[in-house]
């Protein structure tokens, strides 16, 4: 972070801290938080950082606020920064933060930068206190995505209501926008095809649901949610477009470097379906994801095209509680970029196996004490379809992927 950018952060908390101060007795405020150091290791192929050579580049912090201004209303905040390789560097940045108000139990509204609820999972990926594995299954919570599709600016409305004997069921929607980071890890993503570089994005419109359904079978919940997106960005080649006619052989340049381009998507949509069942100490979950949209791409002297993404995801998990202090994990991930392409040859694929990653995960989690947590785990994981390309070049600039390849991973978290 640029150091105005540092002294902004300070004096807006130092302002904050001197008003909590003189309201603490009218409004009592709530201050937790947390902290945590990992480290990546990889055999092959470098996943999200430099793993090849071991990384501690893999650290997250938070500290929130919140307070209960009447029974009904609560207003809360989050000061949050990690480092991912070369990706977040510890930059601080808010989280979120909202105004909530719950009239009923079957009616609440909220204002402000808002967690997105989708999947079981997404709203809480940040507390590590609250999940055995080190990595959520990467197939629905994919590292990529997560600084833009972990929260949103708008208004949403929330509620529960009992069914009696036919269980409970609770809702969210929500309505705004977004900021994507040009910096973000969802830019490098993007940017992997390797013949253009993000300048903007701009988002026009973001709306996002979740329906959770505790069934009367105790400990069983069933849940679906979805989010729809209207953005467009702006970028500029990195390299001439070249198009190549075979007969008779020549190519035609129809795009020099540097050359605008903007890619528009109004229909971006991801859908998750998913369970979970806890009996006693044991939880089973397993999620199903669909990940759609159309992108029209205009660059400037040739005529626009289209293509459609339709990304595929699940997994299943199981985890059990030993005791107090000790408790282990299991699961099978399963990504595809293409669902009608699953082994990456029709598109094609360079290799085919770039089109899909399979994953399967242990893990063990040590509770030293109420504040302090340990965590290893383990995966073996076939094809690369989540690894970015521009971490894995070989000498000659092409991509360098091993299929098959073991990642290891530690955490120790602290949290208050």
């Amino acid at each position: 972070m640029k150091k105005p950018g540092i002294l902004f952060i300070v004096l807006i908390l130092g302002f904050a801290f001197s008003a909590a101060l003189q309201a603490e007795e009218k409004f009592p405020i709530d201050i937790h938080g947390y902290i945590s150091q990992g480290f990546m290791y990889s055999n092959h192929n470098n996943y999200l950082a430099d793993t090849k050579n071991g990384t501690f580049q893999f650290n997250e912090l938070g500290l929130n606020f919140s307070t209960k201004v009447t029974d009904k209303l609560r207003l809360g905040m989050q000061f949050a920064a990690l480092d991912l390789g070369d990706l977040g560097n510890d930059t601080i940045f808010l989280d979120w933060a909202y105004a909530d108000y719950r009239w009923q139990d079957w009616f609440g509204i909220r204002l402000g930068k808002i967690k997105i609820p989708l999947g079981f999972y997404n709203k809480t990926r940040d507390i590590d206190m609250l999940r055995t594995f080190i990595l959520l299954p990467q197939s629905i919570y994919s590292e990529t995505f997560r600084d833009t599709l972990i929260a949103m600016k708008g208004i949403g409305v929330y509620g529960e209501a009992p069914l009696h004997t036919f269980g409970n069921i609770s809702y969210e929607a929500m309505y705004g926008t977004m900021n994507i980071d040009r910096e973000s890890s969802t830019t490098k993503g993007v940017e992997g095809v390797g013949f253009f570089k993000v300048e903007k994005y701009q988002v026009k419109r973001a709306f996002c649901w979740a329906v959770t359904w505790e069934t009367p079978l105790q400990g069983l919940r069933l849940h679906t949610s979805g989010i729809n997106i209207d953005f467009k960005l702006t970028a500029i080649l990195t390299k001439d477009l070249i198009v190549t006619i075979p007969y008779p052989p020549y190519q035609i340049i129809i795009a020099r470097t540097g050359t605008p381009l903007i890619a528009e998507s109004p229909d971006f949509n991801k859908s998750i379906y998913a369970l979970e069942y806890t009996w006693k100490d044991f939880v089973l979950a397993a999620e199903y994801s669909r990940q759609d949209f159309t992108q029209t791409t205009r660059i400037t002297g040739a005529d626009p095209f289209q293509r459609v993404l339709k990304f595929e995801g699940f997994y299943v998990s199981a985890s059990y509680r030993f005791s107090d202090r000790f408790e282990t994990g299991v699961y099978y991930s399963v990504f595809y970029k293409d669902r009608d392409d699953r082994d990456g040859t029709r598109t094609p694929y360079t290799p085919p196996f770039s089109a899909y990653q399979k994953d399967a995960c242990i893990s063990f989690r040590l509770d030293l004490n109420d504040h302090w947590t340990f965590k290893l785990e383990g995966h073996l994981v076939d094809g690369t379809g989540l690894c970015f390309i521009q971490d894995n070049l070989g000498d000659a600039g092409a991509p360098a992927f091993t299929r098959k390849w073991h990642l290891l991973a530690a955490k120790m978290t602290f949290s208050f």
